[in-house]
């Protein structure tokens, strides 16, 4: 018995100095952990790799963000473009997707998606029941 109790008391203070959830031992600071990246926004940051700096927004869309062009299906028989994707420059209306190649990286602040219900929020109707993705531009 007092073999028992003393293996409970070591593996005690074994725990006792140890953080399950960071890994580390009291007294020391937990590691930097990596600053987690928003889903629903591309920002500054990522627009300035030199990778995707000179590219349309479009294509950058494409690459760091494709599910930003993900489209809902149709929902309307009277309305073709409800469900798809739009786009909104500086939040100023919505346009149509393809404005987005005439568009260079380098002139971006960020690019963010509104799924379809903050899209109907922010725009209105002009959101065709569709998701929108609004650049910020300088």
């Amino acid at each position: 018995m007092k073999k028992l109790i003393s293996l409970v008391v070591v593996v005690t203070a074994a725990c006792a100095g140890h953080t399950p959830s960071t890994g580390a031992t009291q007294g020391t600071a937990p590691a930097a952990s990596p600053a987690r990246r928003n889903p629903n926004l591309i920002s500054h940051e990522e627009l300035q790799d030199p990778r995707v700096r000179s590219r349309n927004v479009l294509d950058v869309v494409q690459e760091l963000r494709p599910n930003f062009l993900t489209e809902r299906g149709k929902n309307s028989m009277s309305d073709p473009e409800a469900g798809k994707v739009h786009a909104s420059i500086n939040g100023l209306g919505v346009v149509a997707l393809d404005e987005l190649k005439g568009i260079l990286t380098n002139s971006v602040v960020e690019i963010q998606f509104l799924n379809p219900a903050a899209a109907m929020q922010r725009f209105g109707g002009a959101a065709r029941e569709g998701p929108v993705i609004v650049v910020k531009t300088m």
